[in-house]
């Protein structure tokens, strides 16, 4: 039961989370930094990890869930190419702006 909680909270909070992502991209545009986004990632690179960290970290949570057998097809193929999508991206950004 305390499980079923901790899951259903946390599935909450990780889909708030996920929908900040564009918040905080609108609000650079309110601040007048629409077109300086990728140099704002380098003046404020513990905001750049962060983001980099919460993606790598649901690559891990999918990569958990698609190991179920239970799964259907469609979720685990889905995922395998969301956890290669993500870890090109944050092999990209690493490449682009260093650690």
């Amino acid at each position: 039961m305390q499980k079923d909680r901790v899951l259903s909270i946390g599935a909450v909070v990780l889909a708030f989370l996920a929908s900040q992502h564009h918040t905080l991209h609108m609000l650079m545009l309110v601040f007048g930094l629409g077109d300086a986004g990728a140099s704002f990632m380098t003046t404020a690179p513990w905001l750049r990890r962060a983001m980099l960290l919460m993606s790598l970290l649901m690559a891990v949570v999918i990569a958990y869930q698609i190991r179920s057998a239970d799964r259907p097809r469609s979720f685990r193929i889905f995922g395998a190419i969301s956890i290669v999508l993500t870890l090109g991206l944050v092999g990209w950004s690493f490449i682009q702006f260093g650690l």
